[in-house]
């Protein structure tokens, strides 16, 4: 296979550092939540509904990448939309009252719904020049820019360096960093159509022949029994995805865990899932992403559980650990799985499956929220044990077929 050229290479570079910063970006103020909720005097269940706040922004505006990437392309709309975000980092760290946080987030997750779904197009755009796989080293990158930030945040608190002051930084040295490397990102516009994305995505994910991607259905082509299913276990694994990123520090701080080490339940969560999305492709090829998942999810809750028992500061943070490494395959899975719809394209697969999972970013601060508040945090924490039990035997979903039966 030929070398890239320096263009392509650089372009690369380019997309990985959009990555990178939007993972410092989404993950900097996360291991000093528990400080932001005291601050501003948030019980649980508002804290879960403020939370919910950022991921309803994605929701509702992300759909707007695709009309925003039609009218330009999905670099300049990348580029924007980090622009547009950087402003409410700042802001999260000075808020004065829950509701002013509330539509911060909002503004956080809209512009992060729009920058997510661009950066992919246009990392898809890199991948089909050079004409294999790179599209999973571009989430590989995001995973350690999330494992910077919560490393960044972990070391402010500690520090004792103001929120707002910290965050002020990580927006201006991101700033720097894109402004850098954005001119290396590929010119002109985006294919007219979802063909060449949708075939570079099933070449880059299946081992079928390109040729046989089945024809366009309409949007209620798409709402099958299989899609349903998918959408569950997107929903489920962002249950469990949630609890290190967003109840880490309220747990640690509950049981007493010092200021220094409040974060590190997110920093060994980020770092897990790092190694394992970088390993995971090694399991899935041996195993079956069917029996990866059942195997991780069946050891995840068990961890969890085990850890809420004991109760000790290191005991969560080893179940955050193993949390990590647990769902590091399960997104991929899924839209592995959504390329595999019978009647339906695989870019129009993937777009409504991630749809569904930004959703359940939005249920899952809501139902953790409202059962701690009532019953306290380590219950609240019951609600991913449940979830990655469930998740054991509707891995089934992931077979491709048609009919999936839950066994």
């Amino acid at each position: 296979m030929p070398s890239p050229s320096p263009a392509l290479t650089r372009a690369r570079v380019a997309v990985s550092v959009l990555f990178v910063v939007n993972g410092i970006a989404l993950a900097a103020w996360l291991p000093r939540l528990a400080q932001v909720q005291a601050d501003l005097g948030l019980n649980d269940a508002q804290l879960g509904l403020v939370l919910a706040c950022g991921a309803a922004g994605g929701l509702m505006v992300g759909p707007l990448s695709g009309l925003l990437v039609a009218r330009s392309n999905s670099a300049r709309v990348s580029v924007l939309a980090f622009v547009t975000l950087l402003p409410a980092l700042p802001l999260v760290g000075i808020a004065p009252s829950g509701l002013f946080l509330a539509l911060v987030l909002f503004w956080l997750g809209a512009t992060d719904g729009v920058m997510d779904a661009a950066m992919n197009a246009h990392g898809l755009r890199v991948q089909t020049r050079y004409g294999r796989s790179v599209i999973n080293g571009f989430h590989g990158y995001w995973s350690l820019g999330a494992v910077m930030g919560a490393l960044v945040g972990t070391a402010t608190l500690a520090l004792g360096i103001p929120l707002g002051w910290a965050m002020t930084g990580i927006a201006a040295a991101s700033a720097l960093a894109v402004a850098t490397t954005a001119r290396w990102l590929l010119p002109g516009r985006d294919p007219d159509t979802g063909d060449a994305d949708a075939l570079a995505l099933a070449e880059a994910t299946t081992n079928a022949d390109p040729t046989s991607v089945p024809p366009p259905v309409g949007y209620r082509g798409i709402l099958t029994r299989l899609t349903a299913l998918l959408g569950l276990f997107t929903l489920l694994t962002v249950i469990i995805e949630d609890v290190p990123a967003r109840w880490s520090s309220i747990y640690l701080t509950g049981i007493g865990a010092s200021a220094a080490s409040v974060g590190l339940g997110y920093t060994a969560f980020t770092i897990a899932m790092t190694v394992g999305r970088f390993g995971g492709d090694r399991l899935v090829n041996r195993f079956s992403e069917v029996r990866v998942v059942r195997v991780s999810m069946a050891v995840t809750g068990t961890a969890l559980a085990v850890a809420l028992l004991i109760g000790t500061t290191w005991a969560y943070i080893a179940a955050c650990a193993v949390i990590g490494v647990g769902v590091a395959t399960l997104f991929p899975a899924a839209m592995h799985a959504a390329t595999r719809i019978p009647g339906v394209r695989p870019a129009m697969g993937v777009a409504t499956v991630s749809w569904l999972a930004r959703a359940g970013f939005v249920l899952a601060p809501l139902a953790v929220g409202a059962v701690a508040e009532r019953f306290g945090i380590a219950w609240g924490l019951t609600v991913p044990i449940l979830a990655a039990f469930l998740l054991v035997p509707l891995s089934s979903v992931l077979r491709p077929r048609a009919s999936l039966p839950l066994s």
